[in-house]
């Protein structure tokens, strides 16, 4: 039912639908009731359109905190990307405060390839997201810059208690890990 509430398109087509049925019947018999159900038609379908962009669900929140990361990766503030490291994950925190400060990263772009998994059961409730991520950076050294990199990204968020997704691990491979099945690092082969 989830997918009701993160995509407009199931009401538009839906509705479209529905209201072209119930026009063409208007059309051919005159019929005002027909004409009132059309109208009752299309009244729902923008209630539903409205109500989908209303309710913000975990997958939806998981995304927005997650393209939010990223904006501040792209600004290197690393100050404010640890504000979203998961309370109980102080070992996630130390990861990200030793990486990003080493770079300056002038673009991040998460590639359309992103999937996000949300397990509301699990305590505290758990999400999971992958995707590829290009960015433009250099060492913050300045010894080299302006290099396009892409790597591959798992991310695993906790829900904190305040409703919030914070980032419990995240880890970074080669950029083909999530498009080959047949992927195994190095030391598995």
């Amino acid at each position: 039912m989830h997918w009701l509430f993160e995509t407009p398109w199931p009401a538009i087509v839906i509705g479209v639908l529905a209201t072209a049925i119930v026009a063409s019947g208007w059309l051919r018999t005159g019929r005002q009731t027909l004409l009132h159900l059309m109208v009752a038609i299309i009244l729902l379908t923008i209630g539903a359109v409205v109500l989908e962009r209303w309710v913000v669900t975990d997958r939806e929140q998981v995304d927005a905190t997650l393209h939010e990361i990223a904006r501040l990766v792209e600004r290197n503030d690393v100050d404010a990307v640890l504000r979203y490291a998961y309370s109980g994950s102080p070992a996630t925190r130390a990861q990200a405060a030793g990486e990003l400060p080493r770079y300056r990263f002038q673009t991040v772009t998460i590639a359309r390839n992103l999937q996000i998994q949300v397990f509301p059961k699990h305590v505290p409730p758990r999400a999971t997201a992958e995707f590829n991520v290009i960015v433009q950076l250099g060492l913050a050294d300045g010894s080299w810059s302006d290099q396009r990199v892409v790597r591959y990204v798992e991310v695993t968020f906790y829900q904190e208690a305040d409703g919030q997704w914070r980032v419990a691990a995240y880890n970074h491979y080669e950029p083909f890990r999530g498009v080959r099945d047949d992927y195994s690092p190095a030391g598995d082969r």
